[in-house]
């Protein structure tokens, strides 16, 4: 990425360099021709005044006045290096008379260009050049008007010849200043260009060391940069992406980490229960077996494990899927007392083998909250089989519905075994048996299985055991309504 920043350092600077450059050509150009066209115009000027009092001098025949200021203008042209220089026409009808000029062509040495303007301005134009004068060994400029008479007939001509030295120092100390003058811009412009490089190419080198962390796997970064154009939206872009893909990688891990817990878990509690049923398997299939009744119990027991490697797997399975992110429910608005109630009418049976009574109260007969039916039942079905499991026969299994701020409270309680405190928060842990559990049959996942569907529906789950109240499973969801549904 160096490369870039030398190739813009390098546009930017070549860039204003040139226009530093070009400015100051302009300038000394512009300042060159305004001190040549000044000078330019004080000599026509000056020309263009001698041409007039000439003019007025030969139709008036003033001589003498005329002398007077002659004698004047050649002083005030000598004080200036300058030549003024009257010439008669040659071709006019009436010539300009000997008494008005001051000088004679044919005694004077004249280059062609003077001949050129003279012939210029005897034919009614003003002419200007500039040249190399020897006598003088400087550049010279020339201007040439003509001489009117009272009818507007050229009878003559002024020359004023004046040295351009001066000027020509002049324009040369503007450049020298020019020159230093763009030499300081040329700097300041480079170093302009050295900061604008930099703050164009930083988020861009940025960017690119982000996009290498990004490429690397590491998506917890940001590109730090804040700019309102299109750098600051590519850096927006790229930070959004690399937390999308923070988040599919976390989705990644959790889904993965899913599928290991679940074969691991599947191989760790199978394993027991396959052992146990292939051993009765074989002792069935090499005749080990002769007793009728012996054969029933050991076909008995394979059932039963595998019914239990059914149930366990069943579990697994539902635990899998509802931490898989992308599991969906089949939710509605449903009345919590309903589900209670179809869920107790479901184990009746099983109450009336270990004569246990049941009873549902409620706060509110529209305890509403939005659900799935069936899992939040399963709920119900996993805390009433424990109550049952772990009641002592004759008691009574309570189910309460209560309304609170909001919030829509199930309670299942029952009076058998008492969980100790320490292990309260450790029974919806994967395959948890309380130390009290006695020795009951049972995976360790039932309760997990109820913990992850009440999260689901945004809810939470505890557990309180004591010995006066007995063991009381407390789920609390949000309370909604059929019109908050709709």
């Amino acid at each position: 990425m160096k490369h870039i920043f030398l190739r813009v350092f390098i546009y930017f600077g070549v860039v204003i360099v040139a226009f530093t450059l070009l400015i100051g050509l302009l300038f000394t150009q512009f300042n060159q021709n305004n001190i040549i066209g000044t000078y330019r115009t004080q000599l026509t000027d000056l020309a263009k005044t001698v041409a007039e009092r000439v003019g007025k001098a030969s139709q008036t025949e003033d001589t003498e006045s005329f002398s007077d200021y002659l004698a004047a203008v050649e002083d005030f042209g000598s004080s200036r290096r300058s030549d003024i220089w009257i010439f008669s026409n040659p071709k006019a009808e009436s010539p300009l008379k000997d008494q008005f000029t001051n000088v004679v062509p044919d005694q004077m040495e004249m280059s062609g260009r003077m001949e050129s303007i003279l012939e210029h301005a005897f034919n009614g134009k003003r002419k200007t050049y500039t040249d190399h004068d020897k006598i003088y060994d400087t550049d010279m400029m020339h201007v040439a008007t003509p001489v009117y008479d009272g009818n507007k007939n050229v009878i003559g001509a002024v020359l004023v010849t004046g040295p351009m030295e001066m000027r020509q120092t002049a324009v040369l100390q503007y450049q020298k200043y020019m020159l230093l003058c763009v030499g300081l811009g040329g700097l300041i412009a480079i170093i302009l260009a050295l900061i604008f490089s930099r703050q164009l190419v930083r988020p861009i080198l940025r960017i690119d060391e982000f996009a290498g962390e990004i490429a690397s796997g590491d998506y917890s970064g940001t590109t730090g940069i804040v700019r309102r154009d299109e750098l600051g939206s590519l850096a927006d872009t790229m930070d959004e992406l690399a937390e999308q893909l923070d988040e599919a990688e976390e989705y990644r891990a959790g889904v993965e980490q899913s599928r290991r817990d679940f074969f691991s878990n599947v191989s760790h509690e199978l394993r027991t229960p396959i052992t146990v049923t292939k051993g009765y398997a074989d002792a069935l299939v090499e005749g080990y077996v002769d007793n009728e009744e012996k054969r029933e119990e050991y076909l008995k027991r394979i059932q039963d494990e595998c019914t239990t490697m059914e149930r366990l797997v069943s579990d697994l399975l539902i635990i899998s899927r509802m931490q898989n992110p992308d599991f969906e429910m089949n939710t509605e608005v449903i009345n919590l007392i309903a589900v209670a109630q179809d869920a107790m009418r479901g184990l009746r049976i099983l109450m009336k083998e270990k004569n246990i009574a049941s009873d549902i109260t409620y706060d509110d007969e529209m305890s509403l909250i939005v659900g799935d039916y069936d899992r939040i039942r399963q709920v119900f079905v996993v805390l009433m089989q424990n109550a049952i499991k772990y009641c002592d026969p004759g008691t009574e299994i309570k189910v309460h519905i209560g309304r609170k701020d909001g919030t829509i409270s199930a309670s299942v309680s029952d009076h058998g075994i008492v969980i100790p405190e320490e292990e309260w928060s450790q029974v919806f842990d994967k395959f948890y048996r309380a130390s009290t559990h006695g020795g009951r049959e049972g995976s360790g996942l039932g309760l997990v299985v109820a913990k992850n569907i009440v999260e689901r529906h945004g809810g939470v789950i505890s557990v309180k055991s004591t010995e006066k109240d007995g063991t009381v499973f407390t789920m609390e969801f949000p309370e909604t309504s059929v019109e908050t549904e709709e």
